[in-house]
């Protein structure tokens, strides 16, 4: 019995060793030598602005240049250095902080000559030359935020020289200005570059007048069509709606125009311009009101122009109907908000207060001001949309009648009946 226990209980312990075998693990440890690299995230604003895509050249279409965007008022003087023309750019990137941006001009006549029916004649040529520093891009290239391209921040140094035209009102002149830019792509075949500069401007001596050199500033805009080398490469798709906030709901919309605060064509040319307004929309409905205060104040004084210096100030008011936001609201495709293209019915009143100095024939200084008033309606079209959290652009063009009084020390009249023909840009802060 004792033998028949023994060989019983080896072979349960040699079975039960035999079952152990099967479920035995290994376990090894190994270390991947590879590279660890920076994964990138693509965010909505990278993707409409193009910064993870690489480019060399940018070859640039204005397409703003060629819309008039300012109103003729009295007493402007035209010289003004509206920049209406077909204007063609080419950029070349040297070093991830360096570029060199080449720039042809044609220019036409300006837009308050060409609305009052005095035909399309150029004013001349414009070549420009602007070495750039996009002063953080090599950093942000480093920290992986940013491809080697032409989207950024910059500093420039603008040369320009304009060859007028044989019946052109504008002076040859030359200058060199310093600019601070901001430059993004937007989407795959656009761009818009918006800069800021300070400078001086030399214009020869003719048979006429004395050489002069003189101070400016300028607001510039540009906003058209580009295309990159090398091209784009397939990746995220990037949508106009991360841009435009479309499914943002609104109905206020309160609105500080920047683009047109101040021009300083020269020294002796300067103009400034207040434009604070606010929008509301009628209950859900896609019509609204625009109600804007416009303060004006301005400075002249030029071989060409008396001295003179000037102040209005003037609202308007805009009943606007956004004729595609009910579709587009159906459709999925937009919130109830302020963006979109509308007609409107605008009443404008505006008063300027013209203030003109001089000599008389004995050399006594001699002041005299006039007063105009005028009152014009009509209808327009345009497009609004906002931009981002905080930014707005808005466009219209229309047409208007009204009247215009004139009142100085010696006589006040009315004209009647004026047909006016205008057009009106606007970018900024909105809240």
């Amino acid at each position: 019995m004792k033998k028949i226990a023994t060989i019983f209980t080896a072979t349960l312990i040699g079975a039960a060793a035999f079952c152990q075998k099967p479920d035995s693990v290994f376990i090894s440890i190994a270390q991947d030598t590879g590279r660890l690299e920076r994964q990138q995230l693509t965010s909505p604003y990278d993707a409409v602005f193009g910064t993870y895509e690489p480019a060399r050249w940018l070859f640039k279409l204005d397409v703003a240049s060629l819309l008039p965007a300012f109103m003729y008022l009295p007493g402007d003087n035209e010289q003004n250095f509206d920049e209406t023309g077909l204007r063609l750019d080419a950029e070349y990137k040297i070093s991830p902080a360096f570029s060199l941006n080449a720039s042809y001009w044609l220019r036409f006549s300006e837009a308050s000559g060409l609305f009052r029916g005095d035909g399309v004649y150029f004013q001349g040529h414009q070549f420009r030359l602007e070495p750039r520093w996009y002063y953080n891009m090599p950093r942000r290239i480093r920290e992986g935020r940013s491809a080697n391209n032409l989207s950024g921040n910059y500093f420039g140094l603008e040369l320009t020289q304009h060859l007028r035209s044989n019946n052109s009102t504008f002076f040859n002149h030359r200058s060199a200005a310093v600019r601070f830019g901001i430059q993004r792509r937007l989407f795959r075949y656009g761009y818009f570059d918006m800069s800021y500069g300070i400078g001086v401007r030399n214009y020869p001596q003719t048979v006429f007048y004395q050489e002069r050199t003189e101070l400016f500033a300028d607001a510039r805009l540009g906003v058209g069509l580009a295309l990159a080398r090398p091209k784009s490469t397939p990746g995220r798709k990037a949508e106009q709606c991360d841009v435009l906030q479309c499914f943002r709901e609104e109905n206020r919309m309160w609105k500080l125009d920047l683009f047109n605060l101040l021009r300083v064509a020269r020294s002796s040319w300067i103009r400034g311009s207040l434009r604070p307004a606010v929008e509301q929309k009628i209950g859900a409905s896609p019509f609204s009101v625009e109600a804007q205060l416009r303060l004006d104040g301005g400075y002249t004084d030029g071989p060409m122009v008396a001295k003179s210096s000037n102040f209005g100030i003037g609202n308007h008011l805009q009943v606007r109907y956004y004729y595609g936001l009910k579709r587009r609201i159906t459709r999925g495709k937009s919130g109830n908000n302020l963006s979109g293209a509308y007609v409107a019915w605008q009443g404008e009143w505006f008063q300027t207060n013209n203030t003109l100095y001089g000599k008389n024939s004995d050399g006594i200084e001699t002041k005299s001001t006039a007063t105009v008033r005028q009152m014009h309606t009509g209808p327009l079209w345009g497009i609004q949309h906002r931009i981002f959290d905080i930014g707005f652009i808005d466009f219209n063009i229309g047409a208007a009648m009204g009247n215009e009084k004139i009142a100085n020390e010696r006589d006040t009249y009315t004209r009647h009946n004026l047909i006016y023909i205008f057009s009106n840009l606007r970018i900024g802060l909105a809240f």
